[in-house]
């Protein structure tokens, strides 16, 4: 257990927003939480979560105690002909994570290459990208409850998992600290390669479904990610800022009525997903800037740090960025990005 006081969380985020923390405090296990909450003066604070602070915009200064789970073990608890279960520790860093899946062969992670973070924010965040999403392969979340210390486990169908949701980010929000999670991967002889995302499949159309391995899925992800999100140590961002909105059936057949070729994906139960960087390129403003704050010019769904910019500056970029959205469209977009 590590506690330092007036603690500067530039590092602990990917907009590189220089804010400050009361009390920043690194938990590896469970008896951690007893020792802190006996210090009277750590108790009486309010206390928040931080992973790797890629999905996290901080607007100012934080008077309370900022938690991180820095416990990095992997090891495998199960195996059998066709499956390996890894339980993995929150505090390790997602792309180590996926990196070492696919230097096994093994099938699962593979398509969230290259996703800042950590471990622990996967399942809080529900991480998705190209096709796939971290409750494919999740099966069992331990968290640990801030106030008692008392350990809890989840099994997948617990965690209420959403689209970039889950319950330890609705209800449990900064009461439960994600501490290990488990995975269930297929080994290269039992699974198969997800290609339902367009660009990726495309990108791999020269090689037989049957030749390819995760470390060619990974490889092919990892290129599509550069060639499209700018990186965060040039221009500090969250990757994707907000959430594509859903529409209905009528609303959407309105839509299309206007933009014949208006890029959508219809969902299971009828409605459709827009996507919302189309929503803001067509709202002009893909490039844009606000002060030192900015949309993309690779992504328009990307909001950037340009240098020095403030939380502030970046929250009033985003709302200029929905009011666009919404004065054009009539859809509202909701933040995929924690705004604290």
């Amino acid at each position: 257990m590590h506690i330092q006081a007036n603690y500067s969380l530039k590092d602990h985020n990917t907009f590189q927003i220089d804010v400050k923390t009361q009390y920043y405090v690194e938990i590896f296990r469970q008896s951690d939480i007893n020792i802190l909450r006996s210090d009277l003066t750590l108790a009486s604070l309010p206390w928040r979560i931080v992973g790797g602070g890629s999905n996290m915009l901080f607007t100012h200064d934080f008077e309370g105690v900022m938690v991180h789970c820095s416990y990095k073990a992997l090891k495998v608890v199960k195996e059998d002909a066709d499956n390996i279960w890894l339980s993995v520790g929150a505090g390790m860093k997602w792309h180590d994570l996926v990196t070492y899946t696919v230097e096994n062969d093994l099938w699962g992670l593979e398509n969230l290459a290259l996703i800042p973070g950590t471990v622990g924010a996967a399942p809080v965040q529900n991480v998705g990208a190209y096709g796939a999403e971290a409750r494919d392969a999740i099966t069992r979340v331990q968290a640990l409850n801030l106030y008692t210390g008392q350990r809890i486990e989840f099994r997948n169908a617990e965690c209420n998992f959403g689209y970039r949701t889950s319950i330890f980010k609705q209800e449990y929000a900064d009461k439960l600290l994600v501490h290990r999670v488990t995975f269930r991967l297929r080994k290269l002889h039992a699974g198969n390669p997800n290609l339902v995302y367009e660009p990726l499949k495309d990108a791999l159309s020269d090689i037989h479904k049957s030749e390819l391995t995760p470390k060619m899925i990974y490889d092919a992800v990892i290129a599509l990610r550069k060639s499209r999100i700018p990186d965060p140590a040039v221009f500090g961002n969250a990757g994707s800022f907000f959430k594509n909105p859903v529409v209905d059936q009528e609303y959407f057949e309105e839509m299309k009525a206007v933009y014949p070729d208006i890029p959508h994906h219809r969902t299971l139960d009828g409605q459709y997903k827009i996507p919302a960087a189309w929503l803001i390129e067509q709202a002009n403003w893909k490039g844009q800037r606000h002060g030192r704050a900015g949309v993309s010019e690779k992504h328009a769904l990307v909001l950037e740090n340009r240098g020095g910019a403030s939380g502030q500056d970046i929250v009033e970029l985003s709302n200029m960025v929905q009011e666009a959205v919404d004065h054009k469209f009539g859809i509202h977009l909701d933040p995929e990005v924690i705004i604290l």
